[in-house]
């Protein structure tokens, strides 16, 4: 068998991912997802709080980060299961609708969650942005969204953790689409 080039590797070189990379990296997209949904259950304890920030951090940048940098050279990016820019017109809309405690959340992910810095210091003594409900459930609904966009062979790849609705699964049009 020949070796493959990892996912990795071919979006560093090419800028995108092919077909097999983007059905590998979905479990880890779903996976992410899950856990947003867990750690805010568990955001009462230390662990849940810090989990809640680093996934709400990791897909803000999933669903807003439109292309890649160096920095971010094979980052999985919602843009990439879509056709090529259907997704960033979509995602401005909704990115417009955030709510009021969307940046003050990504600091605390930055700062007390993501990395050691010196800004936990005076981010504690002032009392930290706790996890919020309105982001919570900002950014489940942009997945919610993003996921209706999917095309259904792609859409499938999700489906063991996030089942199909009837409506997308008998073929009935969807309420509104990426580029409607």
């Amino acid at each position: 068998m020949a070796n493959r080039e990892s996912c990795g590797d071919l979006v560093r070189r090419t800028g995108q991912p092919d077909a097999a990379c983007l059905e590998s990296a979905a479990v880890h997209v779903a996976h992410d997802l899950y856990l947003l949904k867990h750690a805010w259950d568990a955001r009462g304890l230390r662990v849940g709080w810090t989990l809640w920030f680093v996934t709400a951090r990791a897909l803000m940048d999933f669903f807003f980060v439109y292309e890649r940098t160096k920095k971010r050279g094979d980052d999985i990016l919602a843009a990439d299961f879509l056709p090529k820019g259907t997704w960033q017109p979509t995602a401005e809309r909704f990115a417009a609708e955030q709510p009021p405690e969307y940046a003050a959340c990504r600091l605390v992910a930055n700062k007390l969650s993501a990395h050691l810095t010196y800004s936990r210091v005076h981010l504690t003594a002032e009392g930290s942005t706790p996890p919020s409900q309105a982001v919570h459930d900002y950014l489940l609904g942009v997945a919610g969204m993003w996921l209706d966009a999917l095309s259904p062979e792609r859409r499938a790849w999700f489906a063991a953790w996030f089942p199909i609705r009837a409506s997308e699964a008998d073929g009935r049009p969807k309420e509104q689409g990426i580029g409607d």
